[in-house]
């Protein structure tokens, strides 16, 4: 994602944390804790959405492969692909997910691929930490590198299910004059589907945080 505001942060965050615990737990705390039981979650999640055998998948903001290595155990795909910012985080996710299972660290509003269209693109607590303007020129990247009638699937923050951690966040500018090592971004639901149309995506459906991961979920889709 766009080197502007936190990667060299996050970088030093995941760093930290290889320095101060084992590999499987600095893995898992750098992706939010809970490495296991969330992938398992995750996969159970877009399977639930109609991630089937033999799809293509780009997961965007990959971290260390948490969806990636419950996906290798559920489901055969014909093509995943994972963009993270953190190095440390892929060669992780590398050593966990099968040799078909490829990799690309991207510090750029490029995203690096050519030659293939996907059937799902997932952002899961990524665009919870972009401004709007990446948001949009992602989203309009992602939309490109999905094969007609693919889906986007992302997660969101909003104010209304998500008022503790837009609190923590006051909290931590108000009293340590900066934000987390990563910006959280919240968006409601209709500049959500602003950004997805002028993409030229259709809102299939928006899901509840407890009905799904705990953050808010858009699903979009590619007209046919």
């Amino acid at each position: 994602m766009a080197e502007f505001h936190f990667v060299e942060d996050y970088r030093q965050l995941v760093r930290r944390l290889m320095a101060t615990h084992d590999i499987d737990e600095a893995m898992s705390l750098a992706v939010g804790g809970d490495w296991e039981t969330m992938g398992k979650n995750l996969s159970q999640f877009v399977q639930s959405l109609g991630l089937k055998p033999g799809m293509k998948v780009l997961d965007f903001g990959c971290g260390s492969g948490r969806l990636a290595h419950a996906l290798s155990r559920d489901l055969d795909l014909s093509a995943y692909v994972g963009i993270d910012i953190v190095e440390e985080l892929l060669d992780y996710a590398t050593m966990k997910c099968p040799d078909s299972y490829k990799f690309a660290i991207n510090h750029s509003l490029s995203i690096p691929i050519e030659g293939l269209k996907f059937d799902y693109a997932f952002g899961f607590s990524i665009f919870t930490h972009l401004l709007q303007t990446e948001i949009m020129l992602y989203s309009q990247q992602i939309f490109d590198l999905l094969k007609p009638g693919g889906r986007f699937v992302y997660s969101f923050l909003e104010l209304e299910n998500h008022w503790d951690i837009f609190e923590a966040s006051c909290n931590q500018h108000k009293y340590h004059s900066r934000p987390f090592p990563h910006l959280n971004m919240f968006l409601d639901r209709n500049q959500i589907t602003i950004i997805a149309e002028k993409c030229g995506y259709t809102v299939r459906q928006f899901i509840e945080p407890e009905d799904g991961i705990g953050q808010s979920v858009v699903e979009l889709g590619k007209p046919v």
